[in-house]
């Protein structure tokens, strides 16, 4: 029986992506131990499809679509979709008010993402949370760098008239005001 070793190709790949991967999942409100979970299934499957996945022209475009099939599979599996988690939370920011009003706000940025067509949605996620470049969200997607930036202008422009009327609360003030 032989011993299967990992590429380094794939060892490389999971090495400088496996953060931004655990991220986006997390951003979908995921547990930690389930968007662990995720990742690593995630990478599995780019293990089983190690020639297709080495021979990609754009493997961190081709490793995102895996991850977001597991990542759907997952939502499948559990019978329930994705739910809002606060940035502190996942360790991103920390909360300025008790964390209320973030989570408040950070539950309506998410609700409003879910009415924007998929492609706008992952790129306004990669970009708002966490915080990567046109550039990078397009490596990840799949798309040039110009269609990211539309879907981010045409994105942002969605999300505001969905949001048109939030309003969030003010320091001190103690309640949420939604009209």
């Amino acid at each position: 029986m032989g011993t299967l070793i990992l590429p380094q190709g794939l060892a490389d790949f999971h090495d400088v992506h496996r953060v931004v991967f655990l991220k986006y999942v997390r951003s979908r409100g995921v547990t930690r131990d389930e968007a662990e979970d995720v990742v690593s299934r995630t990478f599995l499957q780019l293990y089983r499809a190690r020639q297709l996945f080495l021979s990609a022209d754009n493997r961190p475009a081709f490793g995102f679509k895996v991850l977001r099939d597991v990542l759907a599979d997952h939502f499948r599996a559990a019978d329930r979709r994705p739910r809002a988690l606060p940035l502190a939370a996942m360790g991103e920011r920390p909360a300025t008010d008790g964390g209320i009003s973030e989570l408040i706000c950070r539950l309506d940025v998410e609700k409003a993402l879910e009415l924007l067509p998929p492609q706008q949605a992952d790129c306004l996620r990669l970009h708002l949370f966490l915080d990567l470049a046109p550039t990078q969200i397009g490596f990840y997607l799949g798309i040039t760098r110009s269609t990211v930036s539309s879907h981010l202008s045409v994105g942002r422009q969605r999300l505001a008239e969905h949001l048109d009327n939030y309003r969030p609360s003010r320091s001190g003030r103690g309640k949420e005001q939604h009209a």
